[in-house]
């Protein structure tokens, strides 16, 4: 591996977020397909994880902000904020949405929804 002039916490944040970016959609969907077309406990086991993820990574970005003051952008709430948001909302509450609705309306289409 190539040495980095990245801390620990700076590493931390940046595997956090980048695991939102290339990781988090993908899990999203499928979680968002599996409560959209599953059965009643799938259902409920897909809409616990898909909250649980989003609380981590909610309160992992939100607790890096005030634990560690190393970050360059501590002094910034804004910019936490929108983070947090864009992160959460666009990156793994939209995926989920768009694989929910998607599957709801192919199988509204099809008439083959499990109820």
């Amino acid at each position: 591996m190539a040495e980095s002039d990245l801390g620990p916490v700076a590493a931390y944040f940046t595997l956090v977020v980048l695991s939102v970016l290339y990781l988090a959609p993908i899990v999203m969907s499928g979680l968002g397909f599996l409560c959209a077309a599953g059965s009643g406990l799938s259902r409920r086991i897909g809409a616990a994880a898909a909250v649980a993820i989003i609380l981590f990574y909610a309160l992992s970005l939100l607790g890096s902000a005030f634990a560690w003051p190393e970050l360059g952008h501590q002094e910034k709430p804004g910019e936490n904020l929108w983070l947090i948001v864009m992160g959460c909302d666009g990156f793994l509450v939209l995926p989920w949405f768009v694989a929910f609705g998607g599957t709801k309306v192919a199988g509204c289409r099809s008439g083959t929804m499990a109820e």
